[in-house]
């Protein structure tokens, strides 16, 4: 092979891992279907939430979580989907992951009353994670108006393969050195979005959308905050 074939199938490959111009979107039918899974997952765990304030039963959590997720399925305009879809789009791979995995720990067999009950506390192995979650998010809000001198729109080149893979070489890295094990299972959400997303493309074929939404951006800020004042 010439000097110059090999240059240029570098060349090739190159432009090809920043293309843009022909991303791959998900299906229609399951973009529907997401839409209501979706964020039945995550209003299923903030009711949750909200009834263990006064009422932590696991009879109370299956309840308000068979309720919620039964609403999402109601005919338009009756869905809280319908609605939550036409003010915040679709929730992220994350989001949801996190979600159903905090939903599942409240449905689960509660402790005997005889074990001691801690509140919740931030695990400092996530807080990389978070701070590059946070990061990204300034960097696309800037992006949406138009004040990072880039010669490419950020939140275009998520429809690119280099995104895909610059996703999933700094989560995982992320994950793997990470030296709080019980960190891990939270964050190996991220990987498993990634995965997620190349084989469905879901929510809008844009690996940023795939990783992050406004409402878990805001809440990686508050987890960040958690972590500074119980560290100083």
């Amino acid at each position: 092979m010439s000097p110059d074939s090999l240059w240029s199938g570098l060349l090739h490959l190159a432009t090809a891992m920043v293309a843009t111009d022909t991303p791959s979107l998900p299906a229609l039918g399951l973009t529907q279907l997401w839409l209501h899974v979706g964020w039945g997952m995550v209003l299923a765990w903030l009711g949750c939430v909200l009834v263990g304030w006064w009422q932590p039963h696991r009879a109370a959590f299956l309840t308000v979580a068979a309720v919620l997720l039964a609403s999402m399925w109601l005919p338009d305009p009756w869905s809280p989907a319908y609605w939550l879809g036409l003010a915040f789009q679709q929730p992220s791979l994350v989001l949801v992951l996190l979600s159903t995995r905090l939903l599942l720990r409240c449905l689960r067999k509660p402790a005997p009353p005889w074990a001691t009950r801690r509140a919740p506390q931030p695990t400092r192995g996530l807080a990389p994670l978070a701070f590059v979650g946070v990061l990204l998010g300034w960097a696309l809000l800037l992006d949406s108006f138009a004040l990072l001198s880039l010669p490419v729109s950020l939140y275009a080149l998520g429809f690119s393969p280099l995104a895909v893979a610059l996703v999933a070489w700094v989560s995982l890295g992320l994950v793997l050195s990470s030296t709080q094990v019980g960190s891990r299972p939270v964050a190996w959400a991220v990987p498993l979005a990634v995965v997620a997303f190349v084989a469905l493309r879901l929510p809008t074929g844009n690996v940023w959308d795939a990783v992050l939404d406004p409402w878990l951006w805001l809440g990686l800020h508050g987890y960040l905050v958690r972590v500074v004042l119980r560290r100083y």
